[in-house]
């Protein structure tokens, strides 16, 4: 068990357009390994903060937590204008931490497992991406959380109907329907995510667009990562993911590894030790000479 507890250093990437990307890095800035984290949806790089300082511990590896665009210390909070621009900032970031560490292992949380999937296969030809690591891949929600979804957009578009409204494009209406309970049953958690004001609470109707034809890119290029290995780990006790579903997907690759632990959704908040562990074992086995 790791007990140290790092510093993060915060830092930030210029985008092609200027937009500026930030993300928050826990141990050396140049290593032989550094996992590169992205959040889901409602959430953002600092809920990594558990794992990383766990993994950023470690002799030889950083751990990166990246927050998508409209998300966590970004500017625009709520707004993503396409799903191809959140890809296209993940895959420069990545790129940019390449040239100053040994072997890049992308990992994504929730949504991010989805995003971290389209950004593999753009660059499965540029040999730059050790492993891909997924924690509770969001590729498959349960159907209360569709649903839920679904009438939340559908209420905030009747609203805008009635009313005769034309909403500024980059202003976030539409509520994102996640409660504390969603993520984990740990009391100390559900406080933190409530009193946790970079969370999004609402979002833009270009970002469900966005979130949507990530989900979409994300199931069909899959197959196109190349023959990178594959860590997917599972919370046992997940209120938002058909993990059922989601494995036997998942299985389709080649060289892909699934693990289960006793948590529910937010396997960082409720054991971030065992899952650095995990994330350990399998920087390990992909190690030359390993």
């Amino acid at each position: 068990m790791v007990t140290a507890q790092l510093t993060e250093t915060v830092l930030s990437h210029e985008q092609s357009d200027g937009y500026r990307t930030h993300y928050r890095l826990w141990g050396p800035p140049n290593c032989d390994d550094v996992v590169v984290m992205l959040h889901g949806g409602m959430s953002h790089s600092g809920w990594q903060a558990p794992l990383g300082a766990q993994v950023g511990a470690r002799p030889g590896t950083a751990f990166v937590a990246v927050d998508l665009r409209g998300s966590g210390l970004n500017e625009g909070r709520g707004h993503i204008p396409s799903g191809e621009r959140a890809v296209e900032d993940i895959t420069a970031v990545v790129r940019h931490l390449a040239g100053s560490n040994r072997r890049v292992h992308l990992a994504g949380w929730c949504f991010g497992a989805q995003v971290a999937t389209v950004v593999a296969a753009r660059l499965a030809a540029e040999d730059v991406l050790a492993s891909l690591i997924m924690m509770s891949p969001g590729f498959f929600f349960n159907d209360r959380y569709n649903d839920v979804l679904d009438r939340s957009v559908d209420a905030a578009l009747a609203v805008v109907a009635e009313l005769d409204l034309t909403p500024e494009p980059t202003r976030p209406y539409i509520s994102v329907p996640l409660r504390p309970s969603d993520f984990t049953d740990r009391p100390e958690w559900h406080e933190f995510i409530g009193n946790d004001d970079l969370r999004l609470l609402r979002v833009t109707e270009a970002t469900i667009d966005a979130w949507e034809e990530i989900a979409i890119r994300s199931e069909t290029e899959y197959a196109a990562i190349g023959p990178v290995p594959v860590l997917a780990v599972f919370g046992t006790e997940d209120k938002l993911v058909d993990n059922g579903r989601v494995r036997e997907f998942l299985l389709t690759h080649p060289d892909v590894r699934l693990h289960e632990l006793r948590t529910g959704h937010a396997v960082h908040f409720e054991d971030p030790d065992a899952m650095a562990g995990l994330i350990a074992a399998h920087i390990e086995a992909g190690r030359p000479g390993s």
